[in-house]
């Protein structure tokens, strides 16, 4: 399926598998992590001014639907010795399209992106409960760092 940058007439689209996003999260998430995660407002809805300040890539099927999208961004870190920081912000594959390679492209696409804009790191978060995105973040070469714990007081 092919992937390219997304542009500002993907964005109903864009706001459709968005709110997938947030559907697919909240049905993975534990029990003893659930108030965790509904302190976190949903996932904002895309915007005309996110194709600014993101990298957006979309994979589309082959009646140009989209079917996946990975949306990362830039930051300079002063003073650390890797300071040209990559972050995936969000990333979501259709159920339908899940091990065709999509999120794979995706990957590569804002990889070899960031490369191109002098990134020298690649980092994001997922939800520790995802398996699957864990899985796959360590098939494409990631490795994981931290671990975030909480605990409501």
């Amino acid at each position: 399926m092919p992937i390219r940058k997304a542009e500002k007439t993907d964005l109903a689209e864009l706001q459709i598998l968005g709110a997938r996003l947030d559907s697919y999260r909240s049905v993975n998430f534990s029990d003893a992590t659930k108030k965790f995660h509904d302190r976190i407002n949903a996932h904002p809805s895309f915007a005309e001014n996110d194709f600014d300040k993101s990298i957006i890539f979309v994979s589309t099927n082959e009646s140009g639907k989209l079917v996946g999208f990975i949306r990362g961004s830039l930051s300079k870190r002063k003073d650390h010795v890797l300071n040209n920081l990559g972050c995936i912000d969000e990333f979501y594959v259709i159920e339908e399209v899940r091990g065709t390679g999509v999120a794979a492209n995706l990957f590569k696409a804002l990889e070899t992106e960031f490369k191109t804009l002098g990134c020298d790191h690649l980092i994001t978060h997922t939800d520790f409960e995802n398996e699957l995105s864990r899985k796959f973040y360590v098939n494409a070469g990631m490795i994981p760092a931290t671990v975030e714990f909480w605990k409501e007081l």
